[in-house]
């Protein structure tokens, strides 16, 4: 490529109406792979019958999309370095595409299982792109600013209306439809990232293969150890084996790091990153706000369809608070609460207000508008940590880490949704009745260690107007 090629393709888009669309574009693709975390939750009894397919299989539909998603994001990150952000992006969305078709014609279980794990390969490419063509995009603070908000909410809102979209598609076209769904809006993502956002230049990062090779491994004997205690029960053999391991190698993971990085290596969590108290509790926060959300969602959807007797369009209708709420605190709440008292009390405050709304979700036959005020108060509390975890770890992340923290941060999230899932849907899916108290307890719990963390680990002063 030629220097004035070069220049053209990376150069920012010339006019405000280019840069709008290029950030529709950025926004769609991170609502789609956001959606698609929860979309197929209330499709789970539907497939689970049409395969004949044990709880096991219908936990893995999900969890193979968030445990890819989770395992190779940081890398992904990398790569997006390397053959640039743009590139990065549209390959994640192709291969997404790709995957979505494949899952809307599995024949069985195992290829539905390996189609979704695809989807969250395509996810993992997406992801790490738009912060960085964004911020390429608007070079005025107050621009860019505006423009981030309106990307992360419009993520928010994809993930929370999941639930809704999924349960319409199945009641109207079926499960398989869910996925289909997404090759229209995928082709319109697309053609306004190609025709609207510019590549950005070209950077050479090293790859931490072991590093990598030890988080995906441990992550993924952990998941399937919380996933098959469902059938295979707590004490089996196989399930104890792979959980003792699976944890082990992430031990040795973090440990590897330390040890490389002190080396001279480049790894995938920096030391240095992580050294940060302020930083350790936002990734914490990342973590626990997946791990509550996701959970929740899953319970609540075996307890809206097999204890409730709901259908999958009452159960998306069901989850409508949760989507109203979090989009009210999005929008009016989340902000002005941070600029009002900074992140250390807005961090905190909202994960007490999610342990306070799930306390409201622990009894299982609790009549509907108990329910309806639980996930009200639990939204209400993740609106306001989503913002306040992004901003400790932007804060407070080493100038030379901003990115790596920002790619941390979203390790963090996706890996706590896949646990969340694995073991919180392997309790309920025991008992859906009784489960429920026992896997909203250890949400609740989770939140307000969370929460006392973050008053512990980040100072009390608010960031500065310029931060």
């Amino acid at each position: 490529m030629s220097p004035d090629a070069a220049q053209e393709q990376t150069s920012p888009p010339a006019s405000a109406i280019d840069r709008t669309l290029g950030l529709t574009g950025l926004c769609l693709g991170t609502a789609l792979i956001i959606m698609e975390a929860n979309v197929t939750n209330v499709a789970i009894p539907a497939i689970r019958t049409d395969f004949h397919a044990g709880p096991a299989e219908g936990l893995w539909a999900i969890d193979a999309y968030t445990l890819v998603f989770a395992a190779l994001l940081l890398s992904a990150g990398r790569l997006g370095d390397r053959i640039g952000a743009r590139r990065g992006y549209l390959t994640g969305l192709g291969v997404f595409t790709a995957a979505s078709i494949a899952c809307s014609l599995a024949p069985d279980p195992g290829m539905l299982v390996l189609g979704r794990a695809c989807q969250g390969l395509g996810a993992a490419l997406l992801a790490p792109a738009p912060l960085t063509l964004i911020s390429r995009m608007f070079t005025a603070t107050a621009e860019r600013t505006r423009a981030i908000s309106i990307w992360v909410s419009v993520g928010g809102i994809g993930f929370m209306i999941g639930p809704f979209i999924g349960g319409l598609l199945l009641d109207t076209f079926g499960w398989r439809s869910i996925f289909l769904l997404n090759v229209p809006v995928a082709a319109a993502t697309g053609w306004l990232v190609v025709r609207y956002v510019a590549e950005v230049p070209l950077q050479r990062v090293s790859f931490d293969i072991r590093g990598q090779a030890i988080a995906i491994t441990g992550l993924t004997a952990t998941v399937w150890a919380l996933v098959e205690s469902s059938v295979a029960g707590w004490l089996d053999p196989a399930v104890l084996t792979a959980l003792v391991g699976g944890i082990a190698a992430l031990l040795v993971f973090i440990a590897a790091q330390f040890s490389w990085a002190r080396g001279g290596r480049e790894v995938l969590l920096p030391p240095a990153l992580i050294a940060e108290r302020p930083v350790l509790a936002g990734l914490l926060a990342g973590a626990t706000y997946n791990f509550s959300l996701y959970g929740m969602l899953i319970v609540y959807t075996f307890n809206f369809q097999q204890v409730r007797g709901y259908s999958g369009l009452q159960a998306g209708l069901a989850f409508l608070p949760l989507t109203v709420a979090a989009t009210l605190a999005s929008a009016f709440l989340g902000a002005r609460f941070i600029t009002a008292f900074g992140p250390r009390t807005s961090l905190a405050t909202g994960m007490t207000l999610s342990a306070i709304g799930l306390g409201f979700l622990t009894v299982a036959s609790a009549p509907y508008p108990l329910i309806a005020a639980g996930l009200c108060v639990f939204s209400t509390g993740m609106g306001l940590s989503a913002p306040s975890q992004t901003l400790v770890v932007m804060t407070f992340a080493p100038d030379r880490f901003q990115n790596m923290g920002s790619s941390a941060l979203n390790t963090a999230r996706q890996t706590g949704g896949a646990i969340g899932v694995a073991l919180l849907g392997a309790i309920v899916t025991a008992d859906p009745a009784r489960g429920t108290l026992a896997a909203i307890t250890i949400a609740i719990v989770t939140c307000l260690i969370t929460a006392t963390a973050a008053l512990r680990l980040i100072p009390g002063r608010a960031p500065t107007a310029g931060t």
